[in-house]
Formats: structure tokens, sequence, C-alpha cells
């Protein structure tokens, strides 16, 4: 990559257009970029390396591990099944969905009393999570010992990181445009 051409890609860019959300990318000269997104009280963010390959900027982060959650414990525990999520944050739990079903339409139940989340007695192959504000990514466990009905998951810490794998940008004098990696939507502008 040439100086020059750095020197004018380098910098922060902003989203266009997309009432009371504030997004956007920071190309930083050496070749790290920051991701930023806030909606409302939602913050989430990302970071990793950028590139240039002819009119396109290319987002690259660290990979997505495949799961956002951590079966801390698991045992057999009274009738029914029953998904308990901590973290250090009592908040977040409150807004984990687990289903049973391998994540069907329908089939996912919010947390009834604090952090947990029933079920009546049913055949248990799979526990799937999704985080309510990082709906774009689902965990899902194996159910090992068909005996437990007692399932304790922990948030891991990168909940809230937004991870990009090969995410193109396209440069256009002072903007970039494509797509968003939290909105839907054919095509997003970012201002410089």
């Amino acid at each position: 990559m040439a100086s020059a051409s750095i020197d004018k890609i380098v910098g922060i860019y902003y989203l266009h257009s997309v009432r009371e959300t504030a997004s956007g990318f920071k190309l930083n000269a050496d070749g790290t970029f920051q991701f930023f997104f806030t909606y409302g009280a939602l913050d989430r963010y990302g970071s990793g390396n950028w590139t240039m390959e002819k009119d396109h900027v290319i987002l690259q982060s660290r990979p997505w591990s495949g799961k956002d959650f951590a079966l801390i414990d698991s045992s057999k525990s009274g009738s029914g099944i029953t998904i308990r999520v901590t973290d250090k944050n009592p908040f977040f739990p409150k807004h984990v969905f687990a289903s049973l079903k391998n994540g069907e339409d329908g089939s996912w139940q919010p947390p009834g009393d604090g952090d947990m989340i029933r079920f009546p007695d049913q055949e248990l192959n799979v526990i799937s999570l999704v985080f309510e504000y990082c709906p774009e990514r689902f965990s899902f466990f194996p159910v090992i010992n068909k005996e437990h009905n007692y399932f304790e998951f922990r948030l891991e810490p990168w909940i809230m990181e937004v991870f990009f794998n090969n995410f193109p940008l396209q440069i256009k004098k002072r903007v970039l445009i494509g797509k968003h990696p939290l909105l839907t939507g054919p095509e997003y502008i970012y201002e410089k």
C-alpha cells in the first residue's frame, strides 16, 4: 500500500442518513481499525486490521469463537428444564433467550424470574441461546448427559463485540460505501 494512498484513506467515517444511530469506522495509518455502533443505550464495538484491494477497504477482525456463552455447570435437579445465565452485569441475563428446538421460530423462551429460563420436561438434544442485543449470533450447545435438566451458562466477555470477515467497503472520494455489519439494507454511506 503506497503511503499517499494510506494518507487519503485514514480517518473517521460516520454512518450517514440513519436516524437515531451513531456508527462508523476509524481507519488508522498502521492498518488497524475500530468500529462503533450506538443506538439508544445500546453500544457495540469491533476492531481489527484493514487493507486496500483496488477501490475497496477490506476489514478483518479476529474470528468469532462460535459461541457467546460458556456452559459452566449442568446437573439433575427437580423437574422441568432450567437454564440459568449469569454475568457480572445483572441486566444482561434478563435479555438472553433460549430454545430447546434448535432455534426454530416460536420456540424461543425469555427469562421468567431474573436469570432463569424454564421449560416443561421434554426430550433435550441441543440448547440454543441468543442475546437480545446481538441477534445476529446464535450459540448452540449439544446436551451430552440426557439425564441433566439444569444448565448454567455465563456470558463471554466479547458478547457486544462485532466481528468482521473480509468485510468490503468501496472507496469513493471522501466516503466509504457498503453494507453495515448490524443493519439490514443493501448499501450505506460512511462520510469522512
